[in-house]
């Protein structure tokens, strides 16, 4: 009867009824409250289902997967967007109904705004521009929204940053934060630690020593996440002093993330001896090392040309530390043997491992092949990565630089004849640096002018 009514013309019958149906001692199911929810969403009775939403919870359904979905929906038929999301959040497990819900809950309430006129307070505002900058991936309508708002506040100008850097639009990130500077609007630690983590994407140290220095001089409250993305930051931007700097002033809030960022970062800056004190250091203290760690160790033993330590240390990564290697790890200790010259034995080492190896992995092995001057070996990893990418041009540059390292320039210029004939193109490359005037591809200012 509840379901019928529920979508009938008349919806608060359904309500009516529930509350007959309690007065006599019966128990509701979790099928009942999905129908009531919905009679609740299509009368837009907020009171109601609040109320409903209490006693679903009392009777320990409130969080099953069918019933929170139908409460979404009856939040959004209140105008309720931010229940909606709380409900959403707060879910144990979701399906696929459950996002669909929140995806077209979201798209009626900007819809609703649009035609309805309606101003969009801070509130509403953060919460829209959360889901579409961060969850749906649309910043376009995240930035459309950010623009219309009257009055931002902090979460509102973090969100969009943090939408920015997620999506890999670093340069818009940064901008932004310029422009929440200009505002007059205080950062906290999210907003910083999102602009770190562009900045070290765009491998701009001068904008990341300005969040630094803006940080120590308005007493931003820093965390964890913070401290990290500040060690990375420097790491990216080959600044390992200021990195390692910020590593030992870390002291007791340092994690894994905070140990293996330093590590690697020692390693691909050319400090493989310093790296791996730092591991010996890190397993001293009890930190176990993750599957980042051993890329980081396996790096600075490659930089070093330590081979028979660096196979030590992959072998202990399932012997010792119970971690199964991944692609990333292979990679390494080909790159490993491959720079020492041990190029039969990376070739060996490939054909033995127990996944199949990726272009990545037979690419590190061809480029070797080049700098070493074995053109047989080339010859067999190119027909590899020919089998597994036939379109990309670098694997036949790669070749040919090789014949050409030995001056053999009728093989050379075969290889391009092939790309030719192959209807394979060598793509432009490009370049930027950073300086102190705007880079000609981007409109950002450096540094930063707080």
């Amino acid at each position: 009867m509840i379901r019928g009514l529920s979508q009938s013309d008349e919806p608060a019958s359904a309500i009516d009824l529930y509350r007959s149906m309690r007065r006599r001692g019966l128990a509701p199911s979790n099928s009942t409250f999905i129908f009531l929810f919905k009679a609740c969403g299509r009368t837009g009775s907020l009171v109601c289902g609040e109320a409903l939403h209490v006693h679903a919870l009392k009777l320990g359904v409130g969080q099953h997967v069918f019933v929170s979905n139908a409460l979404i929906c009856t939040y959004y038929g209140c105008g309720r967007v931010e229940l909606a999301r709380k409900v959403f959040d707060e879910m144990p497990e979701r399906d696929l109904v459950s996002w669909n819900s929140l995806i077209c809950g979201y798209n009626r309430a900007v819809e609703y705004v649009e035609r309805e006129k309606v101003e969009v307070d801070v509130y509403l505002g953060n919460t829209l521009i959360d889901f579409y900058g961060k969850r749906a991936g649309d910043l376009a309508s995240a930035q459309a929204l950010f623009d219309q708002m009257p009055r931002r506040d902090v979460i509102s100008w973090t969100s969009m940053i943090t939408g920015y850097a997620q999506a890999n639009c670093f340069s818009d990130s940064v901008k932004l934060f310029q422009d929440m500077m200009a505002a007059k609007v205080k950062p906290d630690k999210v907003t910083v630690a999102s602009v770190l983590s562009a900045c070290a994407h765009l491998g701009s140290l001068g904008i990341g020593r300005a969040v630094h220095d803006y940080i120590r001089s308005h007493n931003v409250k820093t965390d964890v996440y913070v401290g990290n993305a500040l060690i990375d930051m420097y790491c990216k931007c080959a600044s390992i002093e200021k990195a390692f700097e910020v590593f030992r002033e870390m002291k007791d809030q340092k994690d894994e993330i905070s140990w293996t960022s330093i590590i690697a970062g020692l390693a691909v800056n050319g400090y493989a001896d310093q790296a791996l004190e730092l591991f010996l250091e890190m397993s001293t203290e009890g930190i176990k090392p993750t599957h980042g760690t051993f890329v980081g160790i396996l790096l600075a033993c490659s930089h070093a040309g330590l081979v028979d330590k660096g196979l030590e240390f992959f072998r202990s990564m399932e012997e010792v530390h119970g971690l199964r290697p991944e692609m990333k790890h292979y990679g390494c200790v080909v790159d490993l043997l491959s720079r020492s010259g041990n190029l039969e034995r990376a070739y060996e080492f490939i054909t033995e491992m127990p996944v199949s190896p990726d272009i990545v992995i037979w690419r590190i092995l061809l480029s070797a092949c080049k700098i070493h001057g074995n053109v047989a070996m080339a010859e067999i990893v190119t027909k590899k990565l020919l089998e597994l990418d036939p379109s990309n041009s670098g694997n036949y540059v790669l070749l040919s630089n090789a014949y050409a390292s030995l001056d053999r320039w009728h093989d050379a210029t075969s290889v391009r004849d092939w790309m030719e004939e192959s209807d394979v193109h060598k793509p432009s490359a490009w370049s930027s640096i950073e300086s102190n005037k705007p880079p000609s591809h981007s409109s950002m200012r450096s540094p930063l002018h707080f």
